[in-house]
């Protein structure tokens, strides 16, 4: 057996490599990893590939392109959302708004993922165990079917676009964009405008600026919702009302999401949900 050489003394000692085995699981959670501190643009292959202490080369034995990377980070970050138990007929409004809401807490906690569900079908397990529920919940209610399947593309839209936005508005804040005067500032410009062009808009000022992100979306969920229902048969039972909730805002008289002390809700998965995210 050759006799060990010492360590040159002027050389910088090597220290065991602390990498673990690549995986197309690690290289997932590093890429989200990425996305969180650095947005989407920053995930790259090669950026990737220099969290893990190696070369872009090596990924692609675990995953094909940025693309299927893209789509893999989107099907971890969906699995985080809790879902009812069992779909609920008689509350199928107040369920899709809390899933709504759901859905939107985990996509706004991992920055603009929100632009890779825009640009995607969903066939992941954990995104089609959500439209499995949808699509159940719907026929119950008595949708048809085609009305339901395209209800899903529209639910999707309305989740994605808003995330997206909210994290625009989280991107001001973050740079130091006081957002109350800037719509402060909104209102007044709107009041001055002159009337005989814009007097709509001049009048109608004060509503065009109230609200907050949280009431909006309510807004427009249930505006999507009254819509599904006029598609249903004369003959459907009518759903129980909806309470209202005590939103992120801490205000009332609206639909919000579930608590995290609920145990009506459950991941996909069977795990638990991601840390809140911020709001429009």
């Amino acid at each position: 057996m050759p006799a060990q050489m010492p360590a040159i003394p002027w050389h910088k000692p090597r220290k065991a490599d602390p990498r673990q085995p690549l995986s197309r699981s690690l290289i997932v959670d590093t890429a989200i990893r990425v996305l969180d501190a650095e947005g989407l643009a920053g995930v790259t292959m090669r950026r990737v590939a220099q969290e893990l202490g190696t070369g872009p080369a090596s990924l692609y034995a675990h995953v094909s392109n940025k693309e299927e990377l893209f789509d893999l980070m989107l099907e971890r970050v969906v699995a985080e959302i809790r879902m009812p138990l069992r779909p609920e007929p008689e509350r199928w409004k107040e369920q899709i708004t809390e899933i709504c809401f759901e859905a939107q807490r985990v996509m706004t906690a991992h920055r603009d993922v929100a632009l890779v569900s825009l640009g995607s079908i969903p066939v992941g397990e954990s995104q089609l165990r959500i439209t499995e529920f949808l699509l159940d919940l719907l026929l119950q209610v008595g949708l048809p079917p085609q009305v339901a399947a395209w209800a899903l593309d529209g639910l999707g839209q309305l989740i994605d676009t808003d995330a997206y936005e909210a994290w625009v508005y989280h991107e001001r804040l973050a740079r130091g964009t006081d957002l109350g005067a800037y719509f402060d500032q909104l209102r007044g410009y709107l009041h001055d405008l002159p009337a005989e062009h814009f007097p709509t808009l001049q009048r109608m000022a004060d509503n065009m600026v109230d609200g907050d992100g949280d009431q909006r979306y309510a807004f427009k969920i249930e505006v999507f919702l009254r819509g599904l229902e006029s598609f249903l048969p004369a003959n459907a039972p009518a759903p129980a009302a909806a309470p209202g909730h005590v939103g992120r805002t801490g205000r009332t008289g609206r639909p919000g999401p579930v608590s995290d002390g609920e145990q009506s809700f459950h991941g996909p998965a069977g795990g638990a949900a991601g840390a809140e995210g911020p709001s429009s």
